[in-house]
């Protein structure tokens, strides 16, 4: 048998290792398949057997504008990163700030939202308790896996205690066990209200985060329809009105610091 020349030509062009775009899978699947951890309010989270919140509706505006549906994925922390690296998910919309160390690693949509640590402290609270340097010899409290850990680390003489549980150390420091805990200043509000303990909001401290849409590298078409869904939202206005709906402020500008 004998192979027309042009036929042997185009044989390279069929191979199996030829990588696919991720929109292409995205729109054959006629969905998005998007990871959360559905346990942090109001970032996401279940009431009874429904997922809600800001990111929930984020995803299901960007679905939208992309003309997909939402296919949203419960995960663990542990599992969340990974499945995305892995191509299980198509993307991870859990209050991600973007890191040079996550960069190396995923590429990521424009920032959805702007955020930073702030502290909490009890209501009657008098010490200037202002910055990292002001918590020198006192004890601060995080929970585990908060992109806050690494931060909070590199405060000189702080001693530092993690909890498996967000809700445990604005426990602790109402009952005075610990100074101060930090957190996400877009979480704070909510968590006060919701633990209906005698604390309140402290200082800001470190920089601002940019919260973003992790996917697979290597995707630059995914990454430009993502992108586009994005400014839509922004542009008419729906990503402000949906962030002062969960936060009661606009987040989706980066935060004005004081000079």
């Amino acid at each position: 048998m004998r192979f027309l020349p042009g036929l042997l030509l185009l044989l390279p062009l069929a191979s199996p290792l030829a990588h696919a775009e991720l929109i292409d899978d995205v729109f054959d699947r006629g969905e998005l398949r998007i990871a959360m951890e559905a346990n942090t309010p109001p970032f996401n989270f279940k009431e009874g057997d429904k997922l809600t919140g800001f990111e929930v509706e984020l995803g299901e505006l960007l679905a939208k504008e992309m003309d997909v549906r939402p296919s949203f994925i419960t995960v663990d922390a542990a599992e969340l990163l990974p499945g995305v690296e892995s191509a299980k998910y198509d993307v991870a919309i859990n209050h991600i700030a973007m890191t040079p160390e996550l960069a190396d690693r995923f590429d990521f949509s424009e920032p959805y939202s702007y955020s930073s640590a702030q502290l909490i402290v009890r209501k009657q609270e008098q010490r200037p308790l202002g910055s990292f340097a002001a918590l020198k010899g006192k004890a601060l409290g995080v929970a585990q896996g908060s992109q806050f850990v690494e931060q909070a680390r590199t405060a000189e003489g702080v001693d530092l205690r993690s909890y498996a549980d967000a809700r445990q150390p604005i426990k602790d420091v109402a009952d005075q066990q610990i100074d101060a805990a930090i957190s996400d200043r877009l979480l704070i509000p909510y968590a006060i209200r919701d633990s209906q303990l005698p604390v309140k909001e402290g200082a800001d401290v470190g920089p601002t985060l940019s919260l973003a849409i992790p996917f697979q590298k290597g995707n630059p078409a995914f990454k430009a329809s993502l992108d586009k869904a994005l400014q839509r939202v922004k542009a008419d206005g729906r990503l402000a009105a949906l962030s002062e709906k969960w936060f009661g402020m606009d987040a989706s500008k980066p935060v004005k610091k004081a000079e």
